[in-house]
């Protein structure tokens, strides 16, 4: 299909694409790396579902918001559209084990997927319409994203809620099939109210913003649906988004391609193998095969270096990490679940895990360090979150190695068995049997044959 107009203002634009677009526009392996966000943001949301503040956020969607007919997943409770995607956004971000994309640094299927999944269930809406509201969705956040820059993420704009709740707004105008006009309405009212600043890392602020920008994109698909307006030069406007929130650019490659290059498959997505900021994968992955290569363990351990990018440096702010949200951004805590137990998964996001003295010696054999090496423009562009690791032993010998790209990234996929076994874990973590994971995963890979979305959510996650 065409690709956005340069005649029209930016939201115009992303209105235009969208509400156009058909799966049948799609190509395969887009509608595929949509699928497979899809299933791995339900899964994570499924494992954050009984984390404490999923659970205080359920408390305050049923109190504010009303039941309805839309799944708060992972549990049994049916809320009204903008409260199931506020408690969705949430648990889908509770753990901190969801997908991310380097078109902007956003986490962009946490804010989508909430609210183009209530927006299909109000509508009594199929898979296809899920799939197909979820890429339009995607794609636009990503537009937006490559089109502010890291530098709006540098500068202390969270992305994920910025970026995110215009392509939820974008997103959910499809599933809601709101015409050209209410779409740029949409996605302008989003623009206008666009929030999220990085001083939430650390904190249950980040997955509550999470769910909030969810919402936040679907309630101004609703308003717009109801015929309120908003700028269409919300984006251009010398008052108006980039120029507050980045230089003023107004066009780049990133709104250019949208239709020509699909950004869930380039750059692609991220997907974690740790309940932790993308951050600290690459030296865990690495400290992980170190270790297991040389045969060496906790008591072997004198020391660990993490050398790191800028760009993990100012993420993982909390080195003596006092609650499980800080220790989520902390390197310490990282590479000392892998010296301590083994492991890094949902199970050691918790105070009692937290608070274990042997986990505690281990972070403290750890330091990481902001290397000039690492912050060359060819290394940066490349690999953002890369790391060096040095491992010093007692008997004296020093283990060294680098890690550009984890397993996860685009560049080093996991494949669709690993995402199914992630699924599983993450339903296992939550008590689900492995009957009802298994219903609900297989459903969701043949997501766009599902008739009716709410009966199949209905039957499984409820």
């Amino acid at each position: 299909m065409l690709a956005a107009s340069r005649q029209k203002t930016l939201s115009q634009s992303l209105a235009t694409w969208a509400t156009t677009l058909t799966l049948d526009d799609v190509p395969d392996d887009v509608i595929h790396a949509g699928k497979r966000a899809i299933v791995d943001t339900i899964a994570v949301a499924i494992a954050g579902s009984n984390m404490p503040v999923r659970k205080k956020i359920l408390h305050h969607a049923i109190e504010n918001y009303g039941p309805g007919r839309c799944v708060a997943l992972g549990t049994g409770e049916h809320l009204s559209p903008l409260g199931a995607t506020l408690a969705n956004g949430v648990a889908a971000h509770a753990l901190d084990f969801d997908d991310m994309s380097y078109a902007g640094i956003i986490h962009g299927s946490i804010i989508i997927l909430p609210a183009v999944l209530a927006a299909v269930e109000q509508q009594n809406g199929t898979g296809r319409a899920l799939l197909e509201a979820f890429i339009a969705g995607a794609e636009c956040a990503y537009a937006i994203g490559l089109t502010v820059t890291d530098s709006h993420y540098l500068k202390g704009w969270w992305a994920t809620a910025s970026c995110g709740m215009i392509g939820a707004a974008a997103g959910a105008s499809k599933a809601l099939s709101l015409d050209d006009d209410q779409t740029t309405n949409a996605i302008s009212l989003a623009a206008v109210q666009a929030f999220g600043m990085i001083a939430i890392l650390g904190t249950d602020a980040k997955p509550t913003l999470a769910g909030r920008a969810a919402m936040s994109g679907l309630e101004a698909a609703l308003l717009a649906g109801e015929g309120l307006s908003a700028p269409a030069r919300a984006f251009e406007d010398k008052r108006g988004f980039l120029a507050l929130m980045n230089d003023g650019t107004a066009y780049n490659e990133g709104l250019a391609q949208l239709g020509r290059t699909w950004r869930l498959t380039e750059p692609g997505i991220f997907f974690k193998t740790y309940p932790v900021c993308s951050a600290a994968h690459a030296a865990a992955q690495l400290t992980e095969r170190l270790l297991r290569e040389n045969g060496l363990g906790f008591d072997d351990i004198e020391n660990i270096l993490c050398d790191v990018p800028h760009l993990v440096a100012i993420s993982l702010v909390h080195d003596a990490p006092a609650t499980p949200s800080e220790a989520q951004f902390s390197m310490p805590f990282a590479i000392g679940c892998i010296l301590s137990f083994g492991a890094l998964g949902p199970e050691q996001i918790s105070s009692d895990c937290l608070a274990d003295q042997r986990l505690r010696d281990a972070m403290a054999k750890v330091r990481m360090s902001e290397a000039d090496d690492l912050n060359l423009p060819e290394i940066a562009k490349r690999t953002p979150e890369c790391a060096r690791v040095t491992i010093k032993t007692k008997n004296g010998a020093t283990i060294s190695d680098f890690l550009g790209a984890p397993a996860g990234m685009p560049e080093n996929p996991l494949s669709d068995d690993d995402l199914s076994n992630k699924f599983r874990r993450c339903c296992e973590f939550a008590g689900w049997p492995a009957s009802r994971s298994d219903g609900l995963l297989d459903d969701l890979w043949t997501l766009e044959t599902a008739p009716n979305l709410s009966q199949m959510l209905r039957g499984d996650v409820s």
